[in-house]
């Protein structure tokens, strides 16, 4: 929310619209308890009754052992401990981490 009421103050808003959010299926952030605490915090605010766009974004990774890079597959289940992420292809865990972990506003729309 710090985020984007600076934007909407840095471009002088009288209103915020619409947010577009991306949350990383690994960061274990549930979109609907997301959207409903940008809600509440927005709340007297310039971005009260926006509009909350929120994509999920799938885990990607790059393996250092075998050269994979795509997906792979996450259990939400598994959200409450620290998995061990492995190449599908392999069964490796040194791998890189290079989709999934987004928790970023990526635009805003202002009046």
């Amino acid at each position: 929310m710090d985020a984007v009421l600076d934007a909407a103050r840095k471009n002088d808003a009288k209103h915020v619209n619409e947010v577009f959010i991306e949350i990383g299926e690994l960061t274990a952030l549930n979109p609907d308890q997301l959207k409903f605490i940008f809600e509440t915090i927005s709340a007297g605010t310039v971005a009260e009754g926006a509009k909350y766009n929120m994509e999920v974004i799938k885990p990607l990774i790059s393996c250092k052992k075998c050269g994979y890079n795509g997906a792979i597959e996450f259990f939400e289940k598994l959200h409450f401990f620290l998995p061990v992420i492995r190449c599908p292809k392999c069964g490796d865990a040194d791998i890189d981490i290079i989709a999934g972990r987004e928790c970023c506003v990526k635009k805003i729309k202002i009046s």
